[in-house]
């Protein structure tokens, strides 16, 4: 189960039982149905470096 602090916004991934309840019955935290998407990576475009001019 996810849950998030809502505090600070940070979202965990409980699994032990005795945790979930403890999460469940503490207003600081609220369960989140599903894993919070990652943000996405931005693509990094190559560049062709030129090769070196050998006299």
């Amino acid at each position: 189960m996810f849950f998030k602090n809502k505090e600070t916004g940070l979202v965990w991934e409980v699994v032990d039982e005795d945790h979930i309840k403890r999460c469940q019955n503490d207003p600081s935290y609220e369960e989140v149905k599903t894993e919070v998407e990652q943000p996405k990576k931005q693509s990094v475009s190559k560049v062709k470096s030129k090769a070196s001019d050998k006299e």
